[in-house]
């Protein structure tokens, strides 16, 4: 047993050894579908005024249009914020992979702050953000509002960040609610309308569940975890208007006024509500209140209108959908909180077709995705017999890719699927044989059409430069093709004729969007009315714009369905509607809305010059517009058309033998009026940028006074780590020494991500450390000197992780004053890991239907230093299912995991012993702890296995098999307060959870130990970041005279 411990620095490293946490360690610096970009491309190096850009060679154009955003962006960000000091230029990477994510880390240890974004988004998800998937410029400025109130550091921290080289940074912890919220903020609030605050579908998802709620929101309505939010979040979505109102209420100042209070914190994740005080007067808290009392006072509730009737009470939080007007059916996918994502086909009365689940289980599957968010393009074929869609899924490296499905519309079966690499859904021809979707290149989208039999794909549309479009519709004839382009003033329709020719149909930028073909003449589209997204109907031959729905917050997936009715999604409360209404006038008086049928205006050259390195950067900005088009009309009153252009002869889609089609590319709006981009330089990546200058350097130094001697000591610390700019190579060093120790401990690790998607990790570490134990009835310092070294590969296919390695083990143990005491240990060989699992929960539910498995393998020649081989192999099986019917709270866990070490001591696998946490309480007097390990068979690696109910006591055997049942209620409360006791950060509890579980453990072959219980567990985050579980646990042992154990924990 343990008394005491000379600290000597050896401690410190223990957790280093492996290099797996503590110290400076090596890990992948980005994940690794953007790493194998890196590694595939051919990187440059673009440096300006505020920023360092490493792009891929092809996407040069891009980068550039994306860096004169950014820059304007940060520009005005720096002129908010209240210190004026020089701050870093900001470090961007651009990425060729799909990722659909756009991220910023902030300082932390060996990884400087950086942003990391694509080319392009290939989700629709962010054309109904008021982005466009092509829009990484202003996703961008939204990335930057992060980057700049992070590099707000004053004071201390300042000066302890400038002599580590950055290793906290106090702004992250005013709480993703304000990071997000402040960003998406600024989203809209730079030079131009655009992102989530000009969102109408942002918008009415927020007014929707504020009516719900009658105005009456609580601070856990901030938090990500809040389930009444989903999918957005509350961060971002209550964040958003939180920020907005304060922005509103007090002025933009303070925001800024807050976040330099906060970076000149020395306490930073404590008090940050009454930093809040500071600047604004009241509390955090106090705050939100007032926030809430306005939404509630400004609340007008709304209900729907007389015309509009509601078909289907609950089609889950996110959906998207599709009908065929030929026999009225309306499918849906969907998820809900207590439902797992399901495709649903409804008939023209209601009643349900099927109902089938989406998500596949069995390892070999054909697609991994199934979420509604992800997909785009529902569209059925003409005679209604088939439905297509296309759904963003996941290639062999993590990367994003677009995946058509053909679905038999009768019994929900998946016939066939076509990669489209990277892009966004549309329609199906009439005919059958062609969809026709959006494309993106670059952050270039183009109309594409594939052919069903070949697999071929032929170009519609041959736009150039930046430009973004939603999901295309084509025409009843085949001719024609209708669809979203986002302009200089935001979301139009615009149509492609049969000659290939594309000519604007609105020009007013009021999100019109989403457009379906009614007949030859009439087109079916959303489009903001009072700012609140409604269906409308457009007339081609006249241009007249008629509304036809009134829904109380928003409609969305707007479809014909025959018999003079539309379809379509309506935003109630925390869920969506399927309601159906009339294709008619909602409003017979209003006189209808005249639209310009313009021709879209030709382009000017690229915003950027191709330019080498040496050049100078082209001097002109891009100009909105080639050339002067006529004023957009207004949304009032008519306005005189111009000569519709004769209709072309009728001619089908292009097929694969047709030629270019001839369009009008679009201008490109400028980064931000009168600022032009200023390239310093722009030159091919160096391969070892930055790796030389270490990115992390702790230097401690410590006194202190030897227990036993009172002789003064000295001890220290020195931690160093770096990374070239891409992350290809990665090295840490770490050294610790002792004045009562001549012998320092030293680890060093270096990590190669060239063989991308697979990462190289080597490691070596030596350490000494001594402690006081009992032996023969004596107290001696046991001394412990041990050499460990790894080298490992790892990658993942698709979901599943592979990992490959060696390890090598030397340990000797040796009580000072006994020679006789020295025992040396040893272990060595190589091992093999992966895992696969597959599944669908629910917000409420978790896990409701899943599979996983994994399989690990080691093996340990002459182990422990005998001439015996030791094998270490572990499998496991877990299966998820839903609980009980009707509830949807609740899940059932059945998991077998066998560990067998063939070759090995009887003694050496520990079977339970082993708490999930930190124990606060355990019952005593339960019998007794167990046999321990001999120091012989400890190498510095363990093998051991958790058991339920027995986490007081340590069972040890060769082999085990363990199974365990376990069903789980959720007790939903969702409830937060915007800090704990005025001092600590907020707090947000989720849910109880209650447990009832079996387990059941054979070693040997032989000796069964077997327990029952229950338990109570209650969920809680503090700051939103840290997890938090508090728990109690009752277990009924049956077998070797275990008496029952009770049991509370802390978990994190």
């Amino acid at each position: 047993m343990s008394t005491r411990r000379h600290w000597q620095g050896g401690w410190v490293f223990l957790a280093c050894l492996l290099m797996a946490s503590g110290c400076a360690t090596v890990s992948p610096r980005f994940s690794q579908e953007v790493q194998a970009s890196f590694v595939r491309d051919d990187m440059r190096k673009l440096t300006t005024r505020s920023l360092d850009m490493y792009y891929p060679e092809p996407l040069r154009p891009v980068a550039l249009r994306i860096a004169a955003r950014v820059e304007a962006c940060v520009d005005r960000l720096r002129e908010l914020t209240r210190s004026k000091r020089p701050r870093d230029k900001l470090l961007i990477y651009l990425t060729s992979a799909g990722f659909n994510n756009a991220y910023v880390v902030p300082d932390l240890a060996s990884v400087p702050q950086q942003m990391v974004m694509p080319a392009h988004m290939s989700l629709e998800l962010f054309n109904f953000m008021d982005l466009g998937a092509s829009e990484l410029g202003d996703v961008g400025c939204h990335e930057a509002v992060h980057y700049v109130q992070m590099q707000q550091v004053e004071g201390f921290w300042y000066g302890v960040n400038l002599t580590t080289g950055g290793i906290f940074q106090p702004n992250i912890f005013t709480e993703s609610w304000f990071l997000e919220g402040l960003a998406t903020y600024y989203e809209g609030h730079f030079d131009r309308e655009t992102g989530r605050p000009h969102s109408p579908i942002w918008r009415g998802w927020f007014d929707a569940v504020a009516q719900a709620r009658g105005g009456n929101l609580n601070p856990g309505h901030l938090s990500p975890e809040n389930r009444q939010m989903d999918p957005f979040g509350g961060n971002y979505l209550t964040g958003s208007h939180f920020v907005a109102w304060l922005a509103r209420t007090y002025g933009e100042q303070k925001l800024w006024e807050l976040v330099q209070e906060q970076g000149s914190s020395w306490l930073s994740p404590f008090g940050v509500t009454l930093r809040f005080r500071h600047v604004y007067g009241k509390t955090l808290g106090g705050l939100f209140d007032d926030f809430s009392a306005s939404v509630k006072k400004n609340l007008v509730p709304r209900e729907r209108p007389a015309s509009q009737v509601l078909q289907v009470p609950d089609v889950g939080y996110f959906s998207r959908m599709a009908s065929s007007p030929r026999d009225g059916a309306t499918a849906v996918i969907q998820v809900g909180r207590t439902e797992t994502p399901h495709l649903t086909v409804y008939e023209r009365d209601g009643r349900v077709r099927f109902s089938r689940r989406l998500t596949l289980l069995l390892p070999g599957r054909k697609w991994i995705s199934s979420d509604p968010s992800a997909m785009s393009g529902l569209s059925f074929t003409q005679e209604g017999a088939l439905l297509y869609l296309v759904a963003a899924d996941i290639d062999s490296q993590g990367a994003y890719l677009s995946r058509l499905w053909r679905v038999d519309a009768r019994t929900g079966e998946v016939l066939r699927t076509w990669d489209l690499q990277e892009g966004m859904g549309g329609g199906v021809t009439p005919d059958g044989t062609g969809y026709v979707f959006v494309d993106v290149r670059g952050d270039t989208a183009n109309l594409a059409r594939l052919n069903l039999e070949s697999g071929q794909t032929e170009p519609l549309t041959r736009f150039e430069g930046h430009l973004s479009l939603g999901p295309p519709a084509v025409s009843p004839d085949g001719h024609r093709v209708v669809f979203p382009m986002r302009g200089p003033q935001g979301w139009d329709l615009a149509l492609r004729e049969p000659a290939g020719d594309v000519r604007w149909l609105t020009r007013d930028g009021l999100f019109n969007y989403s457009p379906q073909w009614v007949d030859a003449d009439q087109v079916l589209f959303l489009r903001e009315h009072e700012g609140r997204l409604q269906a409308h109907t457009l007339r081609l031959s006249t241009g007249e714009i008629v509304r036809i729905t009134d829904a109380p917050h928003l409609v969305m997936d707007a479809q014909p369905v025959g018999n003079g009715q539309v379809a379509f999604l309506n935003r109630d409360g925390y869920n969506f509607t399927l309601d159906r209404a009339p294709l008619a006038p909602i409003d017979a008086t209003a006189p209808p809305v005249l639209a310009a049928l313009l021709p879209v205006p030709s382009a000017p050259p690229l915003a950027v010059a191709e330019a080498s390195a040496e050049e100078t950067p082209p001097a002109e900005a891009p100009s909105a517009e080639a050339a002067p088009s006529p004023e957009a009309p207004s949304a009032e009153a008519p306005v005189s058309l111009p000569p519709v252009p004769p209709e072309e002869p009728p001619a089908p889609l292009p097929s694969d033998e047709a030629g270019p089609p001839a369009t009008f590319p679009l201008a490109e709006p400028p980064p931000a009026p009168g600022k032009e981009i200023e390239v310093l330089s722009d030159k091919p990546y160096p391969s070892l940028d930055g790796l030389l200058v270490p990115e992390l350097r702790i230097p401690v130094v410590l006194l202190y006074q030897d227990v036993d001697t009172e002789d003064l000591r000295i001890s220290g610390l020195l931690s160093i780590a770096g990374q070239d700019r891409l992350g290809f190579h990665s090295y840490a060093f770490n050294t610790a020494f002792d004045s009562g120790n001549s012998t320092p401990s030293l680890t060093f690790s270096y990590g190669n991500a060239l063989l991308a998607p697979w990462y190289l990790l080597t490691g070596i570490g030596y350490a000494q450390t001594e402690e006081e134990q009992k032996f023969q009835d004596e107290t001696f310092t046991l001394r412990q000197k041990e050499l460990q070294a790894i080298v490992s590969v790892s990658r993942s296919f698709w979901t599943t992780p592979v990992s490959l390695g060696f390890i090598g083990l030397r340990r000797r143990f040796q009580y000072v004053g006994v020679p006789s005491s020295s025992v040396l240990t040893t272990l060595f060989g190589p091992s093999l890991a992966t895992a696969y699992f597959a599944g669908e929960g629910t917000s409420y539910g978790g896990t409701q239907r899943g599979l996983g498995l994994s399989l690990s393998g080691a093996v340990y020649p002459k182990s422990f230093g005998s001439d015996t081989t030791m094998g270490d192999l572990r499998v496991e099986a877990d299966a998820y299912l839903g609980g009980l019917p009707w509830i949807g709270q609740d899940n059932l866990t059945l998991s077998v995991a066998g560990r067998f070490l063939p070759g090995a001591p009887r003694e050496l696998l520990e079977v339970g012993g082993l708490a999930v946490g930190n124990t606060l309480y355990r019952s005593g007097e339960t019998g007794g702890q167990g046999p321990g390990i001999p120091l012989q068979y400890q190498p510095g690696l363990s093998f051991s296995e958790y058991l339920r109910g027995y986490e007081d006591y340590t069972l040890t055997a060769r082999h085990a098999v363990i199974g365990n049942a376990q069903y789980r209620y959720r007790v939903i409360i969702d409830h937060g307060w915007t800090s704990l006791l005025y001092l600590f950060p907020s707090l947000f509890i989720s849910q109880v959870e209650l447990e009832g579980f079996g387990s059941w453990a054979r070693t040997d072959w032989k000796d069964n130990f077997r327990a029952a219980g229950g338990a109570a567990r209650l969920r809680l985050t503090l700051g939103q970041t840290v997890p938090v579980s508090l728990y109690y646990q009752y277990a009924h042992r049956f077998d070797a005279g275990r008496q029952p154990l009770h049991f509370v924990g802390l978990g994190f």
